[in-house]
């Protein structure tokens, strides 16, 4: 983008000459960013500042300032911390605002995703569990100071080269209790701020509140791609990839010919769940989960990470050691005051709900179904509203017969309208096809139609039964 950084260059001094622009080491849609020295306190620093072609626009300053407030609330290890903050007014009259940093040596995320894939080598399991735990743990933070990221990405999370990991760029967070907390917010063109192969459904729905969850969504497909090396979902427009993520269930690891344990797997699609009453409900939830299945996996394979990876070795158990039991998770809030407790307490709620073991899935009642459940549910209902259709024909057909035989017909419309009402339901929690969505969505047709060819039914046996007695 040439001429977008406008008078930030190197050798420039920003804040009366105390940092003074070293080399330009990134880019986004937004904002530059430079290695700088700090002439005051002798340190480098990372530079931060607005494109120049988008600095005269107040709502983007204004989100450049906010990315300094929310960040300035937060003092947490697995966070990129701001020191200064302010606006450069150069001669030409352009006013740039600038975020100072702590400058971090190291990769992103998607560098090393990127690097990873040009090799042909996957990153290690065990590595994919431990840096979301790093960016979970940062999100606790974040969340416990009321602050929702809303662009976990892996461009946005770095690996320091000793091996730290930081997440930054808060620049689209939204406190908790602020204004307008419950919506998703929209640029003045009316796109969605986010990026989309990482946003959560409801982000992309806009009807309901985007709390917390959302981000341990996005940290969910961000573990998803560490390792499979893909994205959950993927498509030309975010039209399109939005449309999956609401209506499409998640593909598991298994279906990308990764091979996993089944703790992983239940993890991932926990994790993924459309629903976010259905989600790990607070990332130190989420974040102790991931440590349980660590510890199970090292408990139970003796092969190196790697191994999990190929498609045909079995894991050998060898261990008889007792595995922790898994943590305890918050009993879960309403939606409506899910993340929204404005006193500081955050998350809501005492300890007292188990997370559901990770081989398997909760059956109980409002039970979430595992892949491998969802789908024969989905083939089931979808099967009694296909019949429920098909006896329409049978039923209007048998009307021509005798009066006294109306009793066949009534059954059949009986028969039609339990199917209806057994296929066109779905269970709590279920992840639905969008054949299936279609189905239930016009579920409504055969059972109309049987309810009328039943009434139809009993009133030509009206007169054979009274006539009878």
């Amino acid at each position: 983008m040439v001429g977008a950084t406008g008078p930030i260059r190197t050798g420039v001094a920003l804040a009366g000459g105390r940092y003074r622009i070293e080399e330009q080491v990134g880019q986004g849609g937004m904002a530059a960013v430079y290695k700088a020295h700090d002439t005051a306190l002798n340190r480098t620093v990372a530079v931060k500042t607005m494109l120049a072609i988008l600095a005269h626009d107040e709502q983007y300053r204004a989100r450049f300032r906010r990315e300094a407030q929310s960040v300035a609330r937060l003092s947490h290890p697995c966070v990129v911390a701001v020191h200064d903050t302010g606006e450069e007014r150069f001669a030409d009259g352009q006013l740039i605002p600038y975020l100072v940093m702590e400058f971090v040596r190291g990769a992103t995320l998607s560098e090393l995703l990127a690097e990873s894939a040009a090799s042909g080598r996957a990153i290690a399991l065990d590595s994919a569990l431990e840096l979301t735990a790093e960016v979970l743990s940062a999100l606790a933070a974040s969340h416990t100071a009321g602050i929702v990221h809303r662009d976990i990405k892996p461009s946005n999370v770095v690996v320091a080269d000793d091996g730290a990991v930081k997440v930054m760029d808060f620049g689209i967070a939204r406190a908790l209790d602020g204004p307008g907390a419950g919506g998703t917010v929209l640029t003045a063109t009316g796109g969605f701020i986010g990026t989309p192969h990482y946003m959560s459904p409801e982000q992309f729905e806009g009807r309901r509140a985007v709390d917390g969850r959302s981000d341990l969504y996005a940290a969910g497909v961000m573990l998803f791609q560490l390792i499979s090396g893909q994205l959950p979902f993927d498509g030309d427009s975010h039209i399109s990839i939005g449309y999956q993520y609401a209506t499409t269930a998640a593909p598991t690891l298994t279906s990308t010919g990764v091979r996993v344990p089944e703790a992983v797997e239940a993890l991932v699609a926990r994790a993924l769940e459309k629903n976010p009453g259905n989600r790990f409900q607070d990332a130190h939830v989420m974040r102790a989960q991931i440590e349980y299945v660590r510890e199970q996996i090292s408990h139970a394979v003796t092969q190196p990470d790697a191994a999990l990876f190929m498609p045909t070795p079995t894991a050998v158990v060898t261990s008889t050691d007792p595995v922790p039991p898994p943590p305890v998770e918050p009993a879960r809030p309403r939606a409506a005051d899910a993340y929204a407790s404005r006193s500081g307490d955050f998350p809501p709620g005492p300890t007292t709900a188990p997370v559901p073991p990770v081989e398997g899935w909760n059956h109980g009642v409002g039970a979430v179904l595992g892949p491998a459940q969802t789908q024969a549910a989905n083939r089931r209902a979808a099967q009694r509203l296909r019949r429920a259709y098909l006896l329409l024909v049978p039923a209007f057909l048998l009307q021509a017969a005798p009066a006294f035989l109306a009793f066949v017909p009534l059954m059949v419309a009986v028969w039609g309208i339990w199917l209806t009402a057994t296929g066109g339901s779905s269970r709590p929690g279920q992840q639905r096809s969008v054949s299936l969505a279609v189905f239930q969505a016009t579920a409504l047709v055969p059972l109309l139609g049987h309810v009328l060819l039943a009434i139809v039914s009993l009133a030509r046996l009206a007169p054979v039964v009274s006539g009878g007695s």
